[in-house]
């Protein structure tokens, strides 16, 4: 996946939320590492789709954080669902800078505002960027 798609979209849902970006760092990874990181942060078995960590410190001078997307899961799951794998990459990298930026999926509510919000950034995004793929 190009860098420059990846900080274009972290730019993009910056401005799109009123949120100041210091530092993201994004990692593509297969499921068995993205599994351990699972397991060894969230206590939780086998591989997932995305986690972030927020690394912001102190008075905020913008988010900093890491985001780690699973490659391996965006190639089972985008077909799936109907999306290339670059599409759903990119989604995971987008629900992971939501999170750092305070959305949650526990609840149902929280779920269905968080997802509605994903497919409308990175549907401008997509549509702004066209030209970038």
């Amino acid at each position: 996946m190009p860098r420059k798609q990846i900080a274009a979209l972290t730019a993009f849902a910056a401005r799109a939320e009123g949120t100041a970006v210091a530092d993201v760092d994004v990692a593509v990874v297969c499921s068995r590492e993205i599994a351990g990181l699972n397991r060894r942060y969230l206590h939780h078995g086998g591989p997932t789709d995305v986690l972030s960590f927020d690394l912001s410190e102190g008075p905020r001078r913008g988010l900093s954080g890491q985001i780690v997307v699973c490659g391996d899961v965006a190639a089972r799951q985008g077909p799936l669902h109907g999306q290339s794998v670059r599409r759903e990459l990119l989604l995971y990298v987008l629900h992971g800078l939501l999170h750092l930026m305070g959305y949650e999926d526990r609840t149902v509510r929280g779920a269905v505002r968080m997802h509605a919000r994903e497919e409308e950034i990175l549907d401008a995004f997509l549509r702004c960027h066209a030209h970038s793929r």
